[in-house]
């Protein structure tokens, strides 16, 4: 699969891709996208996640039932870091496993 990072990530520190997979089709793919200043006060557009990305990319919420989520993260020299959901993350795949048949989410492990 090909690398799919996003051409600009501001601090420029890490990046969480997630790819949503059923019977070993890619579904969709979503990836962190970090909000920027505009004029110096607030956000020109908002933050998101790489697993809510992923879901929203997908479009029709149905298509979870039975997939696997799998979500890494990578530094700018693409080492393979260990990734883990926010709380907020973590309350919505609990959700999308319980109401639309998510199987699972596998995280990211640092070699």
């Amino acid at each position: 699969m090909e690398n799919r990072r996003p051409d600009v990530l501001p601090h420029n520190t890490h990046y969480h891709q997630a790819v949503l997979v059923r019977r070993n089709k890619v579904l969709s793919i979503g990836h962190n996208s970090v909000g920027s200043r505009s004029k110096g006060v607030g956000f020109s557009h908002q933050t998101i996640h790489a697993e809510r990305a992923v879901v929203r990319n997908l479009g029709d919420i149905s298509l979870l039932r039975g997939a696997t989520l799998y979500v890494y993260r990578y530094n700018a020299h693409d080492k393979l870091l260990d990734s883990k959901p926010c709380c907020e993350c973590q309350i919505f795949l609990e959700k999308c496993i319980r109401e639309y048949g998510l199987r699972k989410v596998v995280y990211s492990v640092e070699k």
